[in-house]
């Protein structure tokens, strides 16, 4: 791969009916949207773009792009408040839960993902940051590791675990080379000068085929109307009460994810 990125997709085709929903907004204002990255909230470093991805690239940079030892060390020092320090280390704690493998017979379980404060001499961290808006680096890199939150609209257990996920090397779900089959682009909607965020990728180097189906469900998926310009639907999910955008948990098949891209399946 190619100095950046690892993404794996759905394990199965997860669908919740009912309405389609959007990403819950604090104000009106949906704070992924103000990150200044890649989609909204993605940071890519030394101006890689995975958009622009061209096969041949990078093979075999797949190992090194995620994080050692399945580890996250972070460093909250610049999170100033004790209550929002505490909620981070809160939702970090629940993505290490439901992804961990559990032994009921046992009572134990057993962490695929490990998320520890830094130690003193570590350089190659996650440091978190308050923001203008929600945004992550994807994928480990020994440039700098950042997680920026804006508050109050980053400070929700879902929304840090969506960018958490970023962190840990997954890009959003309808970015997918396949998603023309499962959702529609209503590009028509889409605010002027962010057409750009609806970049459909290419299978390759960087975006990684686990030959693998659509995850309506999932975290990482854009809501309906992601940067609309007229309020109306910039995505439409092709399957009639498909939910797209939620932000509360972990879809099942975001955890399987999870798991197999960081070597933790049963």
């Amino acid at each position: 791969m190619f100095n950046h990125i690892f993404i794996s997709f759905s394990l199965f085709f997860g669908v919740v009916f009912n309405s389609p929903i959007s990403n819950p907004a604090q104000n009106g204002v949906d704070y992924e949207w103000l990150g200044g990255g890649v989609e909204g909230d993605m940071i890519f470093h030394d101006g890689f773009d995975p958009r622009f991805e061209a096969t041949g690239r990078g093979v075999a940079l797949w190992g090194p792009r995620r994080w050692s030892k399945n580890e996250v060390p972070y460093d909250l020092s610049l999170i100033t408040n004790a209550g929002h320090r505490q909620m981070i280390e809160s939702a970090m704690a629940k993505l290490v839960e439901v992804t961990s493998t559990h032994i009921p017979d046992q009572g134990i379980s057993k962490a695929c993902i490990k998320f520890r404060p830094k130690l003193p001499k570590e350089i190659n961290v996650l440091k978190v940051q308050y923001g203008t808006g929600c945004s992550a680096t994807v994928g480990f890199s020994f440039s700098p590791n950042t997680m920026s939150l804006a508050y109050p609209g980053c400070f929700s257990s879902g929304t840090i675990q969506h960018e958490l996920l970023h962190v840990l090397g997954f890009y959003h779900e309808q970015s997918r080379p396949d998603r023309d089959l499962y959702i529609t682009v209503n590009h028509g909607n889409i605010q002027k000068g962010h057409e750009h965020n609806f970049s459909k990728y290419k299978w390759g180097n960087t975006v990684l085929n686990q030959n693998t189906t659509y995850d309506f469900n999932s975290i990482m998926h854009y809501g309906t109307n992601y940067f609309s310009g007229n309020g109306q639907s910039t995505i439409t999910p092709n399957v009639a009460g498909a939910r797209i955008g939620q932000r509360d948990h972990l879809s099942p098949i975001d955890i399987a994810e999870v798991r197999a891209l960081y070597g933790c399946s049963d």
